[in-house]
C-alpha cells in the first residue's frame, strides 16, 4: 500500500480494539484506536485519508452516532462491525449512513474489500466536491456580460439569438462566447452544459435576462408535456 491509509477503530471494548488493530496492521492499514465516537471527533484530522470501523455492541446506542460520524462534509465513510448481529441491525446501520456492515468473524479478504470500497467511494465523493467547488468559483468570477451569455448558451441558444436577446452584434457575442468557454475551461458546449447541471445552474433556473422567457420545450417540460404530445394535440385541433 503506497500511501498511508488510516482506519479509525471505534469500540468501547479494549479487546475488540486490539484484535481489529492487529488485523488492520497485517493488511497494511494504519489503525487508530478510539474508545468512543467523542474520542474520534477529538482526534480525527480532516486531511486523513481513511475510514471508520464502528463496533456495534448495542445497536440503538451505537448506531445513533452514524449520522454524525458519516457527515458528507467530513468525508469519513463508516463501516459497522459486530460480533453478532442480525439482518435487522445491518439494515438499520445502512439506513443511518454506514456504507457496509461486517461481522467480526469475516475473513481478512472481506474486511479489506469493505475498507477498499469505502475508500473508493470517499475518493469519488471528494473528487466530485472539488469539481463542483471549482466550477462554482469560475462561475462567480464571470463578469456580468459573460454571465448573461453563459446563461443563454446553456439553454442551447445560438449566437444570433443571443445577440438579438441582448441587443448586441453577433461578432461581439462570438467574442464573449469564446471568453466564457475559456474562463469555464470547457472545450465544448456539451461540457459547459454539464458544468451548469453539476452546480445546479440548470437552464430554466439560471436565466435572468430581461425579455427572454423559457422556450416552448422548457415550458412543456415543466408542465409534464412532451413535444411529441404537443404536436399530436395541434394535429387533432387542425382536423
Amino acid at each position: 500500500m503506497d500511501a498511508e491509509v488510516v482506519v479509525f477503530v471505534i469500540s468501547g471494548d479494549s479487546k475488540t480494539r486490539r484484535n481489529l488493530s492487529l488485523r488492520l496492521k497485517l493488511l497494511g492499514y494504519t489503525p487508530r484506536l478510539c474508545h468512543s465516537p467523542e474520542d474520534f471527533q477529538q482526534n480525527a484530522l480532516p486531511h486523513d485519508a481513511g475510514c471508520i470501523l464502528l463496533h456495534v455492541a448495542h445497536a440503538e446506542l451505537d448506531l445513533d452516532w452514524l449520522a454524525e460520524l458519516g457527515r458528507p462534509e467530513d468525508h469519513w465513510p463508516v463501516i459497522g462491525i459486530a460480533a453478532d448481529a442480525g439482518m435487522e441491525t445491518a439494515v438499520l446501520a445502512m439506513k443511518r449512513g454506514a456504507c457496509d456492515f461486517l461481522l467480526e468473524a469475516c475473513g481478512d479478504q472481506r474486511l479489506q474489500a469493505g475498507i477498499d470500497e469505502a475508500l473508493r467511494r470517499v475518493a469519488a465523493r471528494r473528487k466530485h466536491i472539488a469539481l463542483v467547488q471549482s466550477i462554482r468559483r469560475r462561475l462567480r468570477q464571470l463578469a456580468p456580460p459573460l454571465r448573461e451569455v453563459f446563461e443563454l448558451l446553456v439553454r442551447g441558444k445560438p449566437n444570433r439569438e443571443i445577440a438579438e436577446a441582448l441587443g448586441k452584434s453577433v461578432r461581439l457575442i462570438e467574442v464573449r462566447r469564446a471568453k466564457v468557454m475559456h474562463a469555464m475551461k470547457a472545450r465544448t458546449l456539451a461540457a459547459l452544459v454539464r458544468q451548469a447541471m453539476l452546480v445546479g445552474a440548470e437552464p430554466k433556473e439560471t436565466l435572468a435576462v430581461p425579455g427572454v422567457g423559457p422556450s416552448d420545450e422548457q415550458q412543456a417540460s415543466v408542465a409534464g408535456v412532451s413535444a411529441k404530445e404537443r404536436t399530436a394535440a395541434r394535429v387533432r385541433q387542425t382536423r
